[in-house]
C-alpha cells in the first residue's frame, strides 16, 4: 500500500507555520460552526487518493520542498522587495498552484464541467444529416459517460497555473504585520485572488492573472500575512519598506471573514483560547457563505451580415460573497457600466 495515499491538498509544513507543538491545529467546520482545539495536522485538507496516483502526489511533493525555504524567507524578511529573484519566483509559483490544487478549486470548476458534457451530449446524441465527425466518434456514449476526468482537469489547471504564476510578478508584494490582539486564520483554501478595484463588476471574470486591480492574499501565520496588489490601482497608507503594520482589529477581521468565505470546509487558527473569536466570525457570516463556483455564460455569434452562426461559451471566476475592507487600502471602485477590458501587461507593451 502506499504511503502517499492520504494526499493533502494544502500542505502539513504550512499547518505547522500556525500550530503551537507542530502536530496540531485549532479548526473550525464552516458548514457547522463546530470548533475543535486540536484536531491532528495529518488529516486536515485531505483525501484519499484526491490526485489519482502517486506520482502527481509525489511532483507536489517536490514543489513543495523547492519553494518552502522562500516562504519561511517571508516569515522573517524585513521587507519582502529585498528577497532574491528566486525566492520571488518560488513564491509566485507557490501561490498559484496552491490556489489551483485544493478542493475549492476542483468544486469551482464544475458548472463548466457539466456545461461541456451537456454540450457534447447534444452532439452525440445528434442523429441527423447535421451530425459531425465528433459527434460520430461519441454516438452511443450516454450523457453521463461524457465528462471530464476532474481529477485530470484540475492537475491541467495546476500546470497552466504555475506557468502563469510569472504574470503576477509586476504586483507589489506587501507584508501585513499584525499587532492586534486577535490572530490571522486562514482557510482550506488559503491563496485569495481578490478585485477591489472591479469589485462591482458582476457580469465579467475579473480575478484573471493580468487584470488590472488584482489582489492577492495569504496568510503566512498568526501575526504575518503576504499581500500582493496592483501599484497602478491601489495607494497603501502607512507602508513602511513595503510593510504594514497593522494595529485596526477592523483590517484583521475583514481578511479573517475573507478566508471564511474561500474554505470548501474548514478554516484553522493557532490557539485554542481564539475559539469564541472565531466561532463569532462564522456566526457572523455564515448565512451569506456559499459556495465560490466559476460562472459560465453562453453568447450568441453572428458573422459579419448580422446572421446567427452559433454561440460561445466561456467560463470566469465570481467574487467571493464578501466585500473586503482594508482602512490601509485607498482605491476606485468600478462597476459594469465603468469597466473597459483591458490587461495590465497592457501597459508595458512599446
Amino acid at each position: 500500500m502506499s504511503s502517499r495515499k492520504n494526499h493533502h491538498y494544502v500542505p502539513q509544513f504550512y499547518f505547522r507555520y500556525f500550530s503551537k507543538d507542530g502536530r496540531s491545529i485549532c479548526a473550525l467546520t464552516v458548514s457547522t460552526g463546530k470548533t475543535v482545539s486540536k484536531a491532528p495536522i495529518k488529516s486536515q485538507a485531505s483525501k484519499s487518493w484526491f490526485y489519482g496516483n502517486d506520482q502527481i502526489e509525489a511532483a507536489l511533493g517536490e514543489i513543495e520542498g523547492a519553494c518552502s525555504a522562500s516562504l519561511r524567507a517571508l516569515q522573517i524578511v524585513p521587507d519582502p522587495t529585498q528577497m532574491t529573484g528566486n525566492d520571488i519566483d518560488q513564491i509566485l509559483i507557490w501561490l498559484a498552484l496552491q490556489r489551483s490544487r485544493t478542493r475549492a478549486a476542483r468544486d469551482s470548476g464544475e458548472p463548466m464541467r457539466n456545461k461541456l458534457a451537456e454540450l457534447l451530449s447534444q452532439i452525440a446524441s445528434n442523429g441527423g444529416h447535421d451530425r459531425t465527425d465528433v459527434a460520430g466518434d461519441h454516438a452511443e456514449l450516454s450523457p453521463a459517460a461524457i465528462d471530464y476526468d476532474v481529477i485530470d482537469a484540475q492537475v491541467l489547471e495546476m500546470d497552466v497555473a504555475m506557468e502563469s504564476a510569472q504574470i503576477l510578478r509586476d504586483l507589489v508584494p506587501v507584508l501585513l504585520i499584525n499587532k492586534t490582539n486577535r490572530p490571522f486564520i486562514f482557510s482550506d483554501a488559503p491563496v485569495v485572488f481578490y478585485n477591489a478595484h472591479y469589485r462591482d463588476v458582476k457580469y465579467r471574470g475579473v480575478l484573471g492573472y493580468d487584470t488590472p486591480g488584482l489582489l492577492v492574499l495569504f496568510p503566512l501565520c498568526a501575526d504575518r500575512s503576504l499581500l500582493l496588489l496592483d501599484p497602478a490601482v491601489y495607494r497603501m497608507r502607512g507602508m513602511k519598506r513595503n510593510t504594514i503594520t497593522i494595529r485596526s482589529s477592523r483590517d484583521v477581521i475583514s481578511m479573517n471573514k475573507l478566508q471564511l468565505h474561500s474554505a470548501s470546509s474548514c478554516v484553522y487558527f493557532h490557539d485554542g483560547s481564539f475559539s469564541g473569536y472565531v466561532a463569532e466570525l462564522w456566526r457572523q457570516e455564515q448565512n451569506r457563505i456559499k459556495p465560490s463556483v466559476a460562472k459560465v455564460v453562453e453568447t450568441p455569434v453572428f458573422d459579419h451580415d448580422g446572421n446567427p452562426i452559433g454561440d460561445v461559451v466561456h467560463s470566469f471566476q465570481a467574487h467571493l460573497n464578501y466585500r473586503l475592507a482594508l482602512t490601509f487600502l485607498e482605491h476606485q471602485t468600478l462597476d459594469d457600466r465603468q469597466y473597459r477590458f483591458s490587461r495590465r501587461g497592457d501597459r508595458y507593451v512599446r
